[in-house]
């Protein structure tokens, strides 16, 4: 063999598949004496740690941490915040929820690490860190923040939101009717398999950037072409989705925006402050148009 020729990929993307979501994609590569690594698990950017929440962190059923916000005034529906690897007490997750509870949202952002988030370490570590959070118990505590919602808020509608890793959780709590959640909208979420995508059975966007090393685009092109085959897609919020076979899936890729742009964005970039904000926006209008309205009077504490 013409050693000068050989050209070896070995993908282990699939290999840190654990918890049904990858939060990083790492290819290395030899062409003849050359060797590359690139993308690691995803950096923290801006988490926001300086941010002062407004809401309480409380502990539900089965000893499950959430943070809780609730809107003042009437409430129109609930909606999960599912936090990317660096856990649920960051800022910049908090700030997300914040955000929907001021426009009028119950929001529950849990602690789906259970005290342990990625720290960060070298891969050996990261691999044992995954494999402490089965997915198992991952989709648990999605049911059980569902149900606490519906049984101890009286919220009866539901809605899930999620970033990164999260944004692979909301395509998953989406693919059980046995959820209850009535709409969705993952945030660049990585590692979605397209029959995962094809799987989802509430109206559920897809935010992605274009720049994304991490959930890199050819990957999101294979979900999109897959849910316009199946006649899954519309092609903007405000399409006609009367004629879809199932729930509405939306597919956005922001040009010239990287991994994490929405929640995690250096706001003092004006571009990059305004795709953020462009994200969010959109991020409401879905859940405008797909979360039932469900006005009730709501007093905090």
């Amino acid at each position: 063999m013409d050693r000068s020729r050989l050209l070896l990929f070995v993908t282990v993307s699939s290999l840190l598949i654990v918890g049904g979501c990858i939060c990083f994609a790492v290819v290395w590569g030899a062409v003849g004496n050359k060797e590359e690594t690139v993308v690691g698990p995803c950096e923290p950017g801006d988490t926001r740690n300086d941010y002062v929440a407004n809401g309480t962190d409380i502990v539900i059923t089965s000893n499950l941490p959430i943070y809780l916000v609730e809107p003042v005034g009437s409430c129109s529906g609930a909606v999960i915040v599912v936090h990317d690897i660096h856990g649920y007490e960051v800022g910049a997750s908090r700030l997300i929820a914040d955000e929907l509870a001021m426009h009028g949202y119950t929001a529950v952002l849990p602690d789906l690490f259970r005290g342990n988030p990625w720290k960060g370490g070298d891969w050996g570590q990261y691999f044992m860190w995954s494999a402490s959070h089965p997915q198992e118990r991952v989709d648990q505590d999605i049911l059980t923040t569902v149900d606490y919602l519906q049984t101890e808020k009286g919220m009866e509608n539901v809605a899930i939101v999620g970033f990164c890793w999260g944004g692979k959780q909301v395509v998953l709590a989406t693919k059980s009717p046995s959820t209850k959640i009535q709409a969705a909208v993952g945030f660049y979420g990585t590692g979605i398999a397209v029959d995962e995508a094809l799987a989802m059975s509430a109206p559920t966007m897809l935010i992605f950037a274009q720049n994304d090393t991490v959930q890199p685009l050819a990957d999101v092109r294979l979900i999109e072409n897959a849910l316009q085959t199946a006649n899954k897609i519309i092609h903007s919020l405000n399409a006609d989705d009367s004629e879809l076979s199932g729930p509405a899936a939306y597919v956005k890729i922001f040009e010239d925006a990287d991994h994490a742009f929405a929640h995690r964005a250096n706001r003092s970039d004006p571009v990059a402050a305004a795709k953020a904000d462009e994200a969010k926006q959109d991020m409401f209008a879905w859940l405008e148009r797909y979360l039932p309205m469900e006005e009730r009077d709501n007093v905090i504490g």
